[in-house]
């Protein structure tokens, strides 16, 4: 168990599956199709293998595969990885535990813009209200166009 348990915390993301898992293959697709890039094991593939599908029906996981850790945390088996996506939580979840980025909100964007709008306002009035030529040279290098 506390080799799984270390894998886990290991990524922000980390799936146990075997390769002739169907289900399993599901889950991964769904959990890349946010973005993240989950750490994947495949139990049959492993020397380990055998040991670490005992510990992970230790910690509940019946069928032990697939086993989703998200954020070092046991979410669960496809069941509830499919039931979190249905109800909006799984995306959340890989926020929360920094599996994938999101492009900057709207809101953020906006006001970056009007601050960048004020700057160039601002320049433009000190240019005008520059007393010499070479002033006015200065604060025209300065501004950045948007």
């Amino acid at each position: 168990m506390d080799e799984v348990e270390r894998l886990a915390a290991e990524d922000s993301v980390v799936i146990f599956t075997k390769s002739s898992c169907c289900m399993c293959h599901t889950i991964e697709t769904l959990i890349r199709s946010f973005g993240a890039n989950p750490t994947v094991y495949e139990l049959d593939q492993l020397q380990n293998g055998r040991e670490m599908e005992r510990a992970l029906k230790k910690l509940g996981r019946k069928p032990s595969v697939p086993s989703v850790f998200i954020g070092s945390e046991l979410v669960g088996g496809s069941n509830e990885v499919m039931s979190l996506n249905i109800r909006g939580k799984l995306k959340p979840m890989l926020i929360e535990a920094n599996a994938i980025w999101l492009p900057q909100s709207k809101l953020y964007c906006l006001t970056s813009l009007m601050r960048r709008c004020c700057m160039f306002f601002i320049l433009q009035k000190l240019k005008m209200e520059a007393e010499s030529k070479e002033d006015r040279e200065v604060m025209t290098a300065a501004f950045v166009p948007i």
